[in-house]
């Protein structure tokens, strides 16, 4: 008898107060095969982490009710720890702050679907 080889679907967080690009990435990331969560604020965001096991996260750098890295903060004072990229259409976010608050990675808007799937693939171990 062999053993079962189980698998799960993995579940990728995207907080974006943009709406347009929060359902661009979610598509881009269901096509991919992913399960997908969505929050527009960053409670929002601490709200499904409480409630759903994460395994990567998409947080923009400006939301309405804190920015990117206060949210993943927020979630991780909850002992809730998973990989995250921080992305912004903003110029002005240094990329040095970014890897000090523990992102995995900044990506510019608009994104560039390679860079996410590579980031996806080279986080979370997939071929895409």
């Amino acid at each position: 008898m062999t053993g079962a080889q189980f698998s799960y679907i993995q579940r990728v967080l995207v907080c974006d107060d943009d709406t347009g690009c929060r359902l661009s990435l979610v598509d881009v990331l269901r096509a991919c095969g992913y399960e997908t969560c969505e929050a527009g604020q960053a409670g929002e965001a601490l709200t499904v982490a409480r409630k759903m096991k994460i395994d990567f996260g998409f947080f923009d750098y400006e939301l309405p009710d804190a920015d990117g890295t206060t949210a993943v903060q927020w979630i991780q004072r909850e002992r809730i720890k998973f990989p995250w990229v921080l992305m912004s259409g903003a110029e002005t976010v240094a990329e040095s702050s970014v890897a000090a608050a523990g992102a995995v990675a900044f990506l510019q808007k608009p994104l560039d679907i390679a860079e996410v799937r590579r980031i996806l693939r080279d986080c979370l171990g997939l071929a895409l």
